[in-house]
């Protein structure tokens, strides 16, 4: 599997990583390192447990990582998230399902998790 069939298949933009990170031995070095990132999973855990700044917290620490790593997707997923819980958006908490957010987010997670253990044992 190529770099750019990886992010075909986890919903990234490769022409961005590309542009943010030059090579692509940076962005492999990267992506691979993704695989031990907690955020993802911190934010079910936390909204799991019903801590909201805890999900918060680790839903805009994720937001950095997949918008960096141009993992639009699950970027996309964790600003709503972030958006949603930040302090002062009551208006927005209050038409948004959370729920169904953090669900969509186990989905492509575990999606693009998949992927890039089978893109790195194919290095």
């Amino acid at each position: 599997m190529t770099l750019q069939e990886l992010y075909d298949r986890i919903g990234g933009d490769y022409a961005e990583a590309i542009g943010r990170l030059r090579m692509d031995k940076l962005i492999t070095r990267f992506i691979v390192r993704f695989l031990d990132d907690p955020s993802c999973k911190n934010i079910q855990t936390a909204w799991a447990a019903g801590d909201e700044r805890a999900t918060f917290d680790a839903a805009h620490a994720a937001k950095g990582v997949c918008s960096n790593l141009s993992l639009v997707e699950l970027a996309r997923i964790t600003t709503n998230i972030t958006e949603a819980l930040r302090v002062g958006n009551e208006a927005l908490r209050a038409q948004t399902d959370v729920d169904a957010l953090v669900e969509e987010l186990g989905v492509k997670y575990e999606n693009t998790i998949q992927n890039i253990k089978a893109y790195a044992a194919s290095l």
